[in-house]
């Protein structure tokens, strides 16, 4: 069972990093899509089937909202192949300048996703020690030999929804190191420097990986970099985000 989850998240676990970062530039090929508004979600945390089991994700803030059933086909083109999105929180007034063709980059936002192939399977709590710990010891060695992989991949669906030459370049990521590990929750940080059109923009990240129900997630907190302070505002977003989602699916 673990060969099996260490071979699934050491080939796509940084990609799913960056090729979400199509979400942020892309802006342009939202621009036919007819959607509604976001609307702030109710009170009621809401529930994403996942391996055949309910899984409560509250929002990681209250000012992100999630997309809902009618607006999350804009963002699950941008979860890569081999994952499946299940929730998306964003801005709601950022949402509208990006649906209508704006092309300020998102300044916050958050995804959470499931590997296709292991949806369904069991995760026992030493399958998902063993594999935060094996990505601790190689995170480096990922990174570094995934992102041109990551690149390719996010032109290739850049090029699929807009129709011009826009090309995304990912400059080598800085790593942050681990964020926090606690039972069910590991959650990391890197600084990602994304270029396209000639201007760059650094996003800070933090990767959650969290096992829920017995289920492998992934969840992840964007937010452009201004300062050191928005690290720390990753990183604390990424913990208490990663305790709300575990306490919301308490048995």
């Amino acid at each position: 069972m673990f060969s099996f989850f260490h071979r699934l998240i050491h080939s796509p676990i940084y990609r799913l990093v960056a090729v979400s970062f199509v979400l942020l530039l892309a802006s342009s090929a939202l621009t036919s899509q007819n959607q509604g508004s976001v609307t702030p979600a109710a009170a009621v945390t809401p529930s994403y089937r996942a391996g055949g089991v309910s899984i409560a994700i509250p929002p990681p803030e209250n000012d992100l909202v999630e997309l809902g059933n009618d607006n999350r086909v804009l963002a699950e083109v941008f979860a890569p192949d081999v994952n499946r999105l299940l929730a998306a929180f964003i801005l709601p007034e950022e949402f509208q300048h990006f649906k209508n063709g704006g092309d300020t980059p998102l300044s916050r936002y958050s995804l959470v996703e499931v590997l296709r192939r292991a949806e369904f399977m069991d995760l026992s709590e030493k399958n998902f020690n063993d594999a935060t710990n094996s990505i601790a010891q190689q995170t480096g060695t990922v990174v570094n030999s995934t992102v041109k992989e990551s690149e390719e991949e996010i032109n290739r669906k850049v090029k699929a929804l807009s129709p011009d030459d826009t090309k995304i370049t990912l400059d080598k990521p800085v790593m942050l190191g681990r964020f926090f590990s606690k039972p069910n929750a590991y959650g990391l940080g890197m600084i990602m420097p994304v270029s396209k059109k000639g201007g760059t923009t650094k996003m800070v990240t933090g990767l959650i990986l969290l096992r829920v129900k017995n289920r492998m997630l992934f969840a992840y907190v964007y937010a452009a970099y201004k300062d050191q302070e928005t690290v720390k505002w990753v990183q604390k977003t990424s913990e208490d985000w990663a305790d709300a989602i575990l306490k919301a699916n308490e048995q």
